[in-house]
């Protein structure tokens, strides 16, 4: 699907999936380390003094490593970050996991990636980010099957 482009200039793509686990269930799935780190990638949370994550740190690998500021924090419902290192020498991405309760077991996750271009130049950096979340998505479901 190619980048979309809002009224306000911001160019996005959104990805979902389905998922017939209980929200709770979910939640501790993609907004916790460990939950996260077993579907996705190694990733930790610093906490700010109240106990909410303040950043987010995801290894993906020797020189994929992104460690973004947590803008939101809503749950079990979702949360949004920012990262300057999304896109190498591009402008920040932020991105927002939203889980909407469809049912008492089934919940829908939704992932946006957003960036402020005025040009299509970063546009296939969220082109391979979108194309590469349907495989993501089976390792979770994955996850939350065992």
């Amino acid at each position: 699907m190619p980048v979309r482009v809002d009224p306000s200039g911001r160019r996005f793509v959104q990805v979902e999936v389905q998922i017939q686990r209980p929200i709770h269930r979910v939640w501790s799935a993609i907004a916790t380390a460990p939950g996260i780190s077993s579907w996705l990638a190694p990733t930790s949370f610093e906490l700010g003094s109240d106990g909410t994550p303040r950043r987010i740190t995801f290894d993906f690998g020797p020189g994929s490593i992104d460690a973004v500021t947590v803008t939101a924090w809503n749950p079990p419902h979702g949360f949004a970050v920012e990262s300057s290192n999304f896109i190498p020498g591009g402008p920040p991405v932020n991105t927002k996991w939203n889980i909407l309760e469809a049912s008492n077991q089934t919940c829908e996750v939704r992932v946006q990636h957003r960036m402020i271009a005025d040009t299509n130049e970063w546009d296939a950096y969220l082109e391979g980010a979108e194309s590469g979340w349907p495989e993501f998505f089976e390792n979770l479901r994955s996850h939350l099957s065992s």
